[in-house]
């Protein structure tokens, strides 16, 4: 069965991908097939490593709070209601109440983040050591492997099957992938090769571009190959690595971003960000620089797009620049980012990067989109209202989305649980801490294993510790990102200064020994970021990393101009609360992250 309006394949998409001359067939289609000895092998060279998750604990502070909100209302979702659709479309007993919203079998898109909701509760498990959570997803995982054996088409629904077959498939795969990786869900390893043949009937046999919000085809296969490089290597099996390259959006996407080309404007804004993930495995997988220098350039061409608060496409499409599209889009719209998975998508393109560069302009982007987008969206409620869009609009609502169990519910527990993937990354000599937050890190090296502390209230506070508790041989490097926006930080080891200078990576060598100090201040100063180029004047406030906001503003705040951010003062026994005088009004911002449900506006005209 193929998507209407594309080509059918000569050979069927079962046979091709499973038939005993699966290379031939695989040339057949322009695909270079693999060599056995190189499937587990990353060829693509890493600056820094990711640390797995349960060597970085949060212990304090408006990060750890969220994420162990977020835990705690996955971690309640009932197994039945999650299963039901699986399992009515099976006929088997299906006990619960109905999910409702896209999920249900007459829903936009049946059963569409259940995969991500086990991959995200799996992560959670393995960073916490939650063996509730881990017994959890392997109950879902038994409950949706029972029904997709008797089932005779892995889609709960027509509308999955017919028009985002590839889309739910990749949500399907990385739930098992991580149940397997990080839960020992050995049953999740078996149920891949299965789940893969029974979704491939229904996928386009290829990789088709996406248009704006709107434009079909609505499928985005191009967002399969991150997963299917992960399926190869547990696995063992070239033909998951060999489909992995089929699907690379290579020639509207990759190849023209790898020459510098610019081809963001009118595409769907979070599937081809999302992509580029598949970009980073790519590159690890085949060792093809061009994958890395797509990315590379990506990101630049996506900084003018950006918002102040580091998220992107209004109504979910990349806008031109140089035509004040964003600044339009304040009063045309109240969808301006697609918040949890718009987050998910930005944040794993910065950790790739830093991953393969060790730069610190990705570390200053990943904090900006952690601290003013996912940790900003609107916390779920128990009936499947979820955060969607952010709105900048002079009068700013957090709302729920109009449907319930939406896409973004996948995303959200996916973002918050790599949270602690985020703070530090490490080479073979040297610790770099890229985020700041109260936090404990375990590093085991050859030379015995490390492990730091990290105490801070930031970024309501200027002021950071870390603490060497365990120093292994004592023979490494700590790098410390120093943001680019700061001015006057400073860098103090075992109470000795330290020369430091915004935007590079202070990096303190010496033979450390338990109960070494490093004390870092970053001042955050004021400042105020324009909405693009065109409306200079139009412009937000920022405190360091994070977005500030004013929060119930009046009829015609947008067309008053205000002089920002000089007439800002502190508030009263506040850290993080600001307020000016504007006629005989109080104009009181405050983090975008900290605003509930009073209305806000994020831009202002400035003097």
């Amino acid at each position: 069965m193929s998507m209407p309006g594309l080509p059918t394949a000569a050979l069927s998409r079962r046979d091709f991908f499973h038939c005993a001359a699966c290379a031939t067939a695989v040339g057949s289609l322009g695909v270079v097939p693999f060599a056995h000895a190189a499937t587990n092998a990353l060829q693509g060279k890493e600056a820094v490593h990711e640390f797995p998750y349960g060597a970085v604990r949060l212990t304090g502070g408006v990060i750890k709070q969220h994420y162990d909100h977020i835990h705690a209302h996955y971690l309640a979702l009932d197994n039945d209601r999650l299963l039901k659709v699986f399992r009515q479309n099976a006929g088997l007993p299906a006990p619960g109440p109905d999910m409702g919203g896209w999920y249900d079998a007459d829903g936009f898109v049946p059963g569409l983040a259940f995969g991500q909701y086990v991959s995200g509760l799996a992560r959670i498990a393995a960073a916490t050591g939650d063996t509730v959570a881990k017994a959890k997803v392997a109950a879902l995982v038994d409950g949706f492997g029972k029904a997709m054996l008797v089932a005779k088409n892995p889609y709960a629904g027509p509308k999955a099957q017919e028009q985002w077959a590839a889309y739910v498939m990749d949500k399907y795969v990385v739930g098992l992938i991580d149940a397997y990786r990080l839960c020992g869900v050995e049953q999740a390893r078996t149920l891949l090769p299965m789940i893969i043949d029974k979704c491939m009937p229904y996928i386009s046999p290829v990789s088709r571009d996406r248009i704006g919000k709107v434009d079909p085809p609505y499928d985005e296969t191009f967002v399969l190959p991150e997963n299917l490089f992960h399926v190869a290597d547990i696995t063992g099996d070239d033909k998951y690595r060999a489909m992995a390259v089929h699907y690379m959006l290579d020639k509207e996407w990759f190849d023209p971003l790898a020459k510098g080309q610019d081809v963001l404007p009118t595409k769907h804004a979070y599937s081809h960000t999302i992509a580029l993930s598949s970009g980073g495995q790519a590159y690890l997988h085949l060792g093809d620089p061009k994958y890395r220098k797509a990315l590379e350039n990506a990101w630049t061409f996506m900084e003018p797009q950006r918002f102040a608060s580091g998220g992107w496409g209004p109504e979910e499409q990349f806008v031109k620049l140089h035509e004040g599209h964003l600044a339009a889009s304040l009063k045309a719209s109240v969808a301006h980012f697609e918040t949890p998975c718009g987050s998910f998508a930005d944040m794993k393109l910065a950790r790739y990067l830093i991953r393969f560069t060790g730069q610190p302009v990705y570390g200053d982007g990943l904090e900006r989109t952690l601290y003013n987008t996912i940790l900003a969206a609107r916390l779920p409620d128990s009936d499947g209202d979820y955060p969607y869009y952010s709105d900048y609009g002079a009068a700013g609502e957090k709302r729920y989305y109009q449907k319930k169990w939406p896409c973004c519910s996948g995303t959200l527990v996916q973002a918050v649980s790599d949270y602690v993937l985020n703070l530090y990354f490490h080479d073979d000599d040297a610790l770099l801490v890229n985020m700041y937050a109260a936090s404990e890190v375990t590093w085991d090296r050859p030379g015995g294993a490390v492990e730091v502390v990290q105490e801070t209230d930031y970024p309501s506070k200027n002021s950071v510790r870390l603490t060497v508790r365990k120093p292994g041989n004592g023979a490494f490097a700590m790098k410390l990102r120093i943001p680019a926006w700061t001015k006057d930080a400073t860098l103090l080891v075992n109470g000795k200064p330290q020369a430091v200078t915004p935007g590079t990576l202070a990096v303190v060598s010496r033979r450390w020994k338990a109960g070494d100090t490093l004390d870092l201040v970053i001042p955050q100063p004021l400042r105020t970021l324009p909405i693009d180029d065109r409306n200079p004047n139009l412009a937000a406030v920022m405190r360091g990393p994070v977005m500030y906001v004013g929060i119930n503003p009046w009829t015609g705040i947008e067309t008053q101009t205000i002089a920002l951010p000089g007439t800002l003062e502190p508030m009263p026994n506040s850290d993080v609360a600001y307020r000016t005088q504007v006629g005989a009004r109080n104009l009181v911002f405050i983090p975008y992250f900290n605003v509930d449900t009073e209305r806000s506006t994020t831009y202002f005209k400035i003097a």
